[in-house]
């Protein structure tokens, strides 16, 4: 188990001593990763995992029909524990969009139905909607007064036409967190569907869907779940799967060793399971080997000591930027901070070259609609933090 914090310092976690993840990963020094909401690095323990996932490549006797059916069957076993749902209701696709894309195909919606999106919210929630204007139904794009939907903005938005809301639950561009269980609330009481968009919260923190009145919930896996790019998942409630008619019928899907062996015919099973709608090639050993590891190391070090070690370092970022040359785009409140920084220099046209500069000096951030974005995770330091503001507080002083 790896080291935990003392839990009498939490509420001083500028005081805290952080653990050393750094040596659970390998990362190569001297340059800094910021930028895990882009792509997170997979830890030492998922390649060990990916390794042996070559290994039954390289001898394919190995590859028995066991490990067909357990490997997608043990990571959405890990995946449920994170989300506190049942494995059978994880549908394993390779994106967020994949979930997305089910929804949008497989359910029913009529002309002049309403479908409501954020505007400037990152378009993998966005682009699988347009396509149904082509049938008449509508997709909204309400423009937020402060980066996200508040509750009241959504009251007063909808409709008795709106049937589905679809939002992130932190908006990648911001930094800033929607209140998905009050917009839960909300849309329960009018029975319009909610989809929340994970990609930038799970394996940051814990997040407990039986606290939420959601529909569904979709993830890419390569973020904060330190997955092979190429992975993510959704979780649809079983009432609302049972709406999907989306048919492909898929051998690992639909059966099992017994009916393998059966040499009669091939009768279709009237599945309803989340496994009818896993995407093809869920047996991808390179892929979901490692990921199912990354995602049980997220696991035993806890999303408890996970949030507040990024806590430390988001809190150190903040409170650290010369407010004189830079706004902050992120909350500055504490109750309000997420696990990413978004903030820009006075003039924002000099974005793009303190980006250079910070590459130059091997740290890499992301460059957004001309604003810079920090997301720190378990694998970053104190000391890097402090790097990071040593180059951008010497160059606002230029």
């Amino acid at each position: 188990m790896t080291q935990e914090y003392d839990n009498q310092e939490s509420e001083h976690s500028s005081l805290l001593k952080l653990p050393d993840y750094s040596k659970d990963f390998s990362l190569k020094t001297p340059d800094i990763w910021l930028n895990v909401a882009s792509e997170g690095p997979i830890p030492l323990v998922a390649k060990k995992s990916l390794e042996e996932a070559i290994e039954w490549k390289l001898s394919p006797h190995l590859l028995t029909i066991h490990k067909f059916h357990q490997v997608p069957l043990q990571l959405k076993t890990s995946i449920a524990k994170l989300l506190h749902v049942e494995p059978d209701d994880i549908i394993l696709g390779n994106s967020a969009t994949y979930g997305l894309h089910l929804l949008a195909n497989g359910l029913s919606f009529k002309p002049q139905d309403e479908i409501v999106v954020l505007q400037n919210d990152f378009p993998t929630d966005i682009l699988p909607w347009l396509s149904l204007e082509s049938k008449g139904i509508k997709i909204r794009q309400l423009k937020a007064f402060n980066h996200v939907l508040t509750v009241e903005e959504i009251r007063q938005a909808i409709t008795q036409k709106t049937k589905l809301i679809c939002l992130p639950l932190i908006h990648s561009f911001s930094g800033w967190k929607e209140d998905i269980k009050a917009i839960g609330d909300l849309c329960h009481s009018h029975g319009i569907i909610l989809v929340v968009n994970l990609s930038q919260a799970i394996g940051a923190f814990d997040v407990d869907l039986t606290q939420w009145k959601v529909d569904a919930v979709v993830s890419a896996g390569y973020k904060w779940l330190l997955g092979p790019y190429g992975t993510g998942f959704c979780w649809i409630k079983k009432k609302l799967r049972e709406q999907i008619n989306y048919p492909q019928n898929y051998w690992i899907s639909l059966m099992d060793e017994k009916s393998l062996s059966h040499e009669g015919e091939i009768k279709l099973q009237d599945v309803h399971t989340a496994r009818r709608y896993d995407i093809f090639g869920t047996a991808n050993f390179f892929n979901y080997v490692p990921w199912n590891a990354s995602i049980e190391y997220l696991i035993s070090v806890g999303l408890q000591n996970i949030n507040l070690h990024n806590s430390v370092l988001v809190d150190q970022m903040i409170d650290g930027l010369d407010t004189k040359k830079y706004d902050l785009i992120s909350p500055r409140e504490k109750k309000e901070r997420t696990n990413i920084v978004v903030f820009s220099c006075k003039e924002p046209s000099k974005n793009a070259k303190l980006n250079e500069v910070l590459k130059s000096q091997g740290i890499h951030l992301a460059l957004w609609k001309e604003k810079l974005r920090v997301s720190p995770h378990l694998y970053n330091k104190v000391s890097e933090i402090e790097k990071l503001l040593k180059v951008v507080n010497q160059y606002a002083a230029q």
